[in-house]
């Protein structure tokens, strides 16, 4: 990822595009307040992240307007009239429509819960923070990689600054902004954690459920693989296979921290989905012998997805906390603007023991700190919004 800014023209030509689908859609259905909103949304989700923040920024907001507009009493599916009087036939179009003003309700009931738990509210404001800092701060802040010598202080030993008006943050050891890497330095820390919680949430969800459900001799190879990365210490692991293998991109090292995160989880869906495989629509499902794919993404998976949904938080917290250990240890390639670089080189550069390089240090310990705290802080919010037996009164 470049140190130019993430918001760039092209994402605002990609959010213009997109937008106009639920500008679109609300203008079919008379909801213009609903499809000019998400037009700017997606004007700015697009701008500051590009196709892959606009694009399922445009579904959510179409589906949001069609929610608005979908219930109809000509609707068989909400009208209150006799079933002799209606029809439960639908066409492909009808269908989709009624998908997605599914999607859109749950868009609804899930923003009205985020705001009701002020907790997981407030942790989803400290993601969100970050988030647009990344994306939108590179446009106010410029990044300073060259060394700065004409910032020496008269009389001073080194270019280290503590925090003032100008820089608020302090000056490094090169006489740069603080501040500037902390607004640059999430980006790949953060993404590479999320790909990394992310392969493993996919992989622990699939062998889960392809062991529960299949068992036999798939059951006991799953678990016993399962079992075999569980007994291996992961960072002395990460340690000896950082040392002989270089990660030149976030998406190997994702794969890595994946790789040795997936089976805690795996074990909880495998033991989630033995239980529900006994249920009765479970076995209906297999009865009518609907297929595997059904069975695992219609009937087991909506009844894990809460404690999922949690797991993945955990995993994305896991796999941070290692790669900045990696970082500081000096085992991975190091490449500036990073959290864990800024404090590999912080004590490199000895500001352990200089009062005044204390925000160098200080600064990205801190952002981590508070990161991690949000998101704990987050998954209580999606805990309630996946979980139904805690949605009373929303």
């Amino acid at each position: 990822m470049g140190l130019d800014a993430v918001a760039s023209p092209t994402g605002l030509v990609i959010g213009f595009v997109l937008g106009l689908i639920p500008l679109l859609v609300g203008w079919r259905y008379r909801q213009w307040k609903w499809g000019v909103i998400g037009w700017l949304v997606c004007l700015f989700s697009s701008f500051g992240c590009g196709l892959i923040g606009g694009l399922p920024v445009a579904v959510l907001a179409t589906s949001l307007v069609i929610s608005y507009a979908f219930a109809t009493r000509e609707d068989p599916y909400t009208s209150q009239a006799s079933l002799d009087e209606v029809t439960f036939d639908e066409t492909w179009q009808e269908y989709l429509l009624r998908q997605m003003a599914a999607l859109g309700h749950g868009v609804r009931t899930s923003a009205r819960m985020l705001a009701r738990n002020k907790v997981g509210f407030i942790g989803f404001a400290g993601v969100m923070f970050f988030v647009l800092m990344s994306a939108f701060g590179p446009l106010f802040i410029e990044y300073e990689g060259e060394a700065n010598f004409s910032r020496r202080q008269p009389g001073a030993s080194s270019l280290f600054q503590p925090p003032s008006a100008e820089f608020p943050l302090g000056l490094d050891w090169q006489g740069r902004s603080v501040l500037s890497h902390i607004v640059y330095g999430g980006r790949t820390l953060i993404l590479t954690s999320i790909q990394a919680g992310l392969i493993a949430t996919v992989i622990a969800v699939a062998l889960g459920s392809l062991a529960a459900l299949l068992g036999g001799f798939v059951d006991q190879a799953i678990s016993f693989l399962g079992n075999f990365v569980l007994t291996i210490p992961q960072f002395p692991l990460l340690l000896v296979l950082a040392s002989l293998i270089s990660f030149n991109s976030s998406l190997g090292l994702a794969l890595l921290f994946a790789a040795l995160n997936w089976p805690a989880l795996m074990r909880a869906v495998r033991a989630q989905a033995l239980s529900l495989r006994k249920r009765d629509y479970v076995e209906a499902a297999v009865a009518l012998d609907l297929g595997l794919g059904h069975v695992i993404m219609r009937e087991v998976f909506p009844n894990m997805v809460s404690y999922i949904a949690v797991n993945f938080i955990f995993s994305v917290r896991s796999a941070m906390y290692a790669l900045v250990g990696l970082v500081v240890l000096g085992i991975v390639p190091l490449s500036e603007p990073d959290w864990g670089v800024m404090i590999f080189m912080g004590r490199q550069q000895g500001a352990l023991f200089n009062p005044a390089a204390a925000s160098m240090l200080l600064s990205p310990i801190i952002a981590i700190a508070v990161f991690q705290l949000s998101l704990v802080l987050f998954a209580r919010s999606l805990e309630e919004i996946f979980n139904p037996r805690l949605r009373s009164g929303v």
